[in-house]
């Protein structure tokens, strides 16, 4: 599972070991220069491009479907604990992994753009939808994940019924590529969409977690990449995310911490919008489900999806 647990989170994870959990692939489609899908499949030498989403089947009778959108250079399965508990409460849960994130295939931190996100994640909640109909959908998004989680309810009114945006990154922080010049004013070196830039996330600007830091820094499936694509597309989001929440119209749910690096330490556009509520833990840092306080942001959510 990964990072160690608090002991009221190992009351709750107690009876996970009887949880259904298994992972599902879904097939990537091509995307075009916009981020559109293609024709056709994605492909490789070694076959279909496939998009990993783990599922947590929920306890008893489902009350609704939940999806988690990680952060950049994170995935899925580090909000196995999360899903866990949520499970008991009643709720199915998803865990998909970007492209280029996790177990999920594509250039590390590349994607083609605003419009690819928000398809895959789409797939995604149709996916959920056809197994579970009629069950209400709520959204998750954490970090970046919480702008695509955003975008994604802009663009697809009705898809889902509640949103909740973690540690929103308003403001991005990252070192995209660029071309060197010469002394004749030149460009040397070819910079291209897929060109590595890097987030420069730190473990302390994480969690104030010691374990859980160090469990983050040595996940084999966590990087610190973005492409010049992503990050540009991501930039101009956030630009957008002010506009984007005000037109939202389901209930959301807005978690920040007061010591965050990364993410924004205060929203006015949600205290001020009509149907969100914002809930700042005073010493949260970025990862606020992996943070020390994460027992008191659980129940928060849990009982926020409750009422």
């Amino acid at each position: 599972m990964g990072a160690p647990t608090l002991p009221a989170e190992r009351a709750l994870l107690q009876d996970m070991s009887e949880l259904e959990s298994f992972a599902t692939y879904l097939e990537l489609r091509d995307s075009d220069a916009e981020g559109d899908v293609a024709a056709g499949l994605s492909h490789t030498s070694e076959g279909l491009v496939l998009f990993h989403v783990l599922e947590v089947a929920a306890r008893g009778e489902p009350r609704g479907i939940v999806a988690i959108v990680h952060d950049a250079g994170d995935h899925g399965g580090r909000y196995e604990e999360l899903a866990a508990v949520l499970a008991e409460e009643g709720w199915a849960v998803a865990l998909p992994d970007l492209r280029g994130h996790g177990k999920t295939e594509g250039e590390r931190g590349h994607s083609a753009g605003r419009r690819e996100v928000v398809r895959d994640l789409d797939e995604v909640l149709q996916h959920l939808a056809y197994r579970l109909v009629g069950a209400p959908k709520t959204l998750i998004g954490v970090g970046r994940g919480a702008l695509h989680a955003l975008d994604l309810c802009a663009d697809r009114p009705g898809l889902v019924d509640r949103l909740v945006l973690v540690a929103p990154e308003l403001t991005p922080k990252q070192a995209l590529p660029k071309g060197k010049k010469g002394l004749l004013g030149k460009v040397l070196g070819r910079v291209d969409p897929k060109s590595e830039g890097v987030l420069g996330r730190r473990p302390q600007e994480i969690t104030a977690d010691s374990d859980i830091a160090r469990a983050w820094s040595t996940d084999e499936f966590v990087h610190d990449v973005v492409t010049l694509r992503a990050g540009e597309e991501f930039a101009q989001l956030a630009g957008e995310a002010d506009g984007l929440l005000r037109r939202e119209g389901v209930p959301v749910l807005v978690l920040l911490g007061g010591e965050d690096a990364v993410g924004a330490q205060a929203w006015p556009a949600a205290e001020e919008s009509e149907g969100v509520q914002v809930k700042t833990y005073a010493e949260g840092r970025h990862q606020l489900f992996h943070d020390v306080m994460r027992a008191e942001v659980i129940a928060d959510l849990c009982a926020w999806l409750k009422a």
